[in-house]
């Protein structure tokens, strides 16, 4: 038992001292570049033999006032979580223009069906918790690629946790209908991204670093509501 116990320590360290090496030569801001890489290979996989088949389906069996329908209601939940970031950021101007959006789109839209906030120049806030966080000057952290839902960082990760549990469709009791939302939340979000995926096949020779470019640049430019940082 002990001999085995001591092999075993013995070629945890050796991989990883092995590995050292990769970590060293990760990217900046991206320390577990190897681990992210596999994640991320992973991921693409998962998507390629089930995400995005279910969502080519839907896409071409779905009429597109259906689709856009579909898309409003769980912007109209989005909308209802950006509230409480915009509270906490003392955006009151955001904070009134969400409430009021989510008053008109859940009433005289249907629960959320027709948008007809956007029409009457009513700008949604777009805010959440990750933001929230930055704001109050929490540094983004490591990136991190986390298994089915890609790219975060250690900031963002900790505040899609905040997020989920004011998720409307989160909070709706009965399982099978939420189970049900969820999934049609995913499939919708899948569709709205092949236009940024045909870009990024076009242009990117390296996938996972065009992915994490993009990502870090645009939570950036959210954090700062579209400001350049002050070192520029």
């Amino acid at each position: 038992m002990k001999s085995a116990a001591i092999l075993t320590l013995t070629a945890v360290a050796t991989l990883v001292l092995g590995g050292c090496a990769s970590f060293r030569n990760a990217a900046p801001g991206d320390p577990l570049e190897p681990i992210n890489r596999g994640i991320f290979s992973f991921n693409s996989t998962f998507d390629h033999y089930l995400f995005k088949p279910i969502a080519k389906g839907y896409d071409a069996a779905v009429p597109n006032p259906v689709k856009k329908g579909v898309s409003n209601v769980f912007q109209n939940a989005s909308d209802a979580q950006s509230i409480v970031s915009d509270a906490l950021q003392l955006k009151g101007a955001k904070m009134g223009d969400d409430l009021g959006r989510v008053m008109i789109n859940t009433t005289f839209g249907l629960g959320g069906i027709f948008d007809l906030a956007t029409p009457m120049g009513i700008e949604r806030g777009n805010e959440d918790l990750g933001q929230t966080l930055g704001y109050w000057g929490i540094g983004a952290g490591p990136y991190v690629v986390i298994p089915f839902l890609g790219p975060s960082s250690a900031r963002d990760l900790v505040g899609r946790y905040g997020d989920g549990k004011i998720d409307p469709v989160a909070l709706v009791s009965s399982v099978p209908v939420r189970n049900s939302l969820m999934g049609a939340r995913v499939v919708d979000t899948r569709v709205s991204l092949f236009p940024a995926e045909a870009l990024m096949n076009q242009a990117a020779l390296d996938r996972y670093t065009f992915m994490r470019s993009a990502y870090l640049q645009r939570r950036q430019s959210l954090v700062l509501d579209g400001k350049r940082p002050k070192e520029e």
